[in-house]
């Protein structure tokens, strides 16, 4: 039974075609869009999702993204203008688009568009239909015969064939498979799943060219060092690593070797009990995934050569490297340069307005030279939208508008765009502190820290202070102001001359009855300011966009000796 829709039809045993060309998918994704398809109009939880097309596993909310984007791109479809496929915030999804299913000679219309009240549609129900028909293995047997072609191909001309493909990408990696250190066969499908689960994570790092799957699973078993295979592959970085069981608890190790120079770039070991192998497999590698995200750019910035291309892609990457590694006011200075000079050249550059954003963001809140501005937040927000314009499907710009949103004073437009950038890339960081922040502006400090502490989660070794802080924030507007000092003093303890969170800490020792402690931390915040100091009313104007909790922090600020004015 064929569905039509647009210029496409549907055809559950003979796949996608679109004014007759066949369209390629993958048998996971050709499942979603059938699902989709039998229930239009109908919105579909992520929990259905799973029940129907996951025999009822959980699956990660980046899977079932995953598959979203596949159906997404195989339609022409996007997360901005979505034609077809719709995402509902914290609900799921819908298709949106009129279908016309075939009945054997008859034609029956189902229109997803909403009728008018007097003429509505009884609500679709749920389709029985839990694994579309045969075309699974139609389809599956395609993509072993892609994959297959593609091996021979590498093992006849790998050198050439990666040379010309990963020239000019900064962050080429391959993973290769984890080793079995069990002493167990049968546990080899464990390390299989983790390592394909990392070369997923690490294949959403926009800067990133990551070897496939089927490559890096040649190396299985072969005794060949990291540096000959960054070699054949045409690769700067390797990922190697074991995974061991012993008795109930399962022991995780993973090292990033620089090809160049035969060194470790990073490494780390993660144990956890055989139980939880499974519920937080997700987690764990996306915790590695977001180190090596900030271990990669540095390690990028670190082999920049003097003598640099003046274009316009060039002028992106290193005014972003200069502010994932900034360290100072000049930083910031000199990389709104360098972004401003990018877009000027090449207007289509998401990552360069996606820069500018982040760098006016932080402008709003504290003084740059030369660029700071009254309406910088207003400057922040529309440089992100531009990013978001220039590529819906890169994850960082919708972080920033939907901070964006928060900062100018409408949160509640900020939430879709954060959720958008969790879905893209669930392993981001900062999508969730765009969560966190947006539920600070809406007065919400107890939703808010669930998004802080999974922000920490993930990346729990770069810039960790900016997460620290706005947990401790979170804290004090809830009233549990000792865990707001433990939050502010490890912020501090990385960030020392941090002002807000020096500031914070000082309200929270005068809200916990502290009060030498807390003016000892005010005196020092004061002593550290090259600026004028602030008041109670110049950090309301400034803070206000934190939500109206932020009125029981300035009251432990005047507690402790601020002035009003």
């Amino acid at each position: 039974m064929p569905y039509r829709f647009g210029d496409f039809t549907f055809d559950p045993d003979r796949g996608l075609t679109c004014r007759g060309e066949v369209v390629f998918l993958e048998p996971r994704t050709a499942d979603l869009l059938a699902y989709l398809l039998d229930n239009p109009g109908r919105i579909i939880s992520r929990e259905e999702l799973c029940e129907k097309l996951w025999d009822g596993k959980i699956a990660s909310d980046a899977a079932i993204s995953t598959q979203i984007r596949g159906v997404r791109k195989a339609l022409g479809d996007d997360r901005e203008h979505q034609k077809f496929v719709r995402t509902h915030p914290r609900r799921g999804f819908s298709f949106i688009a009129p279908v016309e299913q075939e009945f054997s000679e008859e034609i029956e219309t189902v229109s997803s568009a909403a009728a008018p009240a007097e003429h509505a549609m009884p609500p679709p129900q749920p389709s029985t239909n839990t694994k579309p028909r045969h075309f699974r293995a139609i389809y599956t047997l395609g993509a072993v015969g892609l994959a297959a072609v593609i091996v021979i191909g590498l093992l006849v001309g790998a050198r050439d064939v990666f040379d010309g493909r990963t020239k000019g990408r900064d962050l080429a990696i391959a993973v290769l498979p984890f080793d079995n250190v069990s002493g167990d066969a049968s546990r080899d499908y464990i390390s299989d799943a983790f390592t394909e689960d990392l070369i997923t994570d690490l294949s959403r790092i926009r800067d990133a060219f990551v070897i496939s799957r089927s490559t890096s699973f040649t190396y299985r078993g072969q005794n060949i060092d990291a540096t000959s295979v960054a070699k054949q592959l045409g690769v700067r970085y390797v990922l190697e690593g074991t995974l061991g069981i012993n008795g109930e608890r399962v022991r995780i190790n993973a090292r990033l070797v620089d090809a160049e120079s035969s060194s470790y770039v990073w490494s780390d070991r993660y144990e956890l009990p055989l139980g939880e192998l499974f519920d937080v497999k997700e987690n764990v590698t996306g915790r590695i995934a977001s180190v090596l995200r900030a271990e990669l750019r540095r390690a990028d910035d670190a082999r920049q050569e003097p003598e640099l291309a003046e274009d316009a892609w060039d002028y992106a990457l290193r005014g972003n490297v200069l502010l994932y590694n900034h360290q100072s006011v000049t930083d910031y200075q000199e990389a709104h340069a360098l972004l401003s000079k990018a877009v000027e050249l090449d207007p289509g550059i998401s990552s360069a307005w996606g820069g500018l954003a982040f760098v006016h963001f932080v402008a709003s809140s504290a003084p740059i030279p030369g660029i700071t501005r009254p309406d910088s937040a207003r400057i922040s927000l529309d440089a992100a939208q531009r990013a978001t314009r220039a590529d819906p499907m890169n994850a960082e710009p919708y972080w920033l508008v939907g901070a964006g949103y928060a900062r100018i004073g409408q949160p509640e437009r900020g939430m879709e765009a954060c959720e958008t950038a969790i879905e893209l890339n669930p392993n981001m960081d900062c999508g969730h502190v765009c969560a966190g922040l947006v539920h600070l502006g809406l007065g919400e400090p107890a939703e808010a820290v669930p998004y802080f502490e999974t922000a920490l989660a993930l990346n729990p070794r770069f810039r960790t202070f900016t997460k620290e802080k706005y947990l401790g924030l979170a804290y004090i507007q809830q009233g549990k102001d000792g865990l707001a000092i433990a939050a502010l003093n490890r912020a501090l303890s990385k960030a020392p001359e941090d002002g807000f969170a020096n500031l914070a800490l000082a309200a929270a020792l005068a809200l916990d009855g502290r009060e030498d402690a807390a003016r000892v931390a005010l005196s020092r915040h004061l002593d550290l300011s090259d600026h004028k100091p602030p008041t109670l009313a110049s950090l309301r104007e400034r803070l206000e966009w934190l939500g109206p909790g932020i009125e029981r922090m300035l009251s432990g600020l005047r507690t402790a000796g601020l002035e009003e004015s």
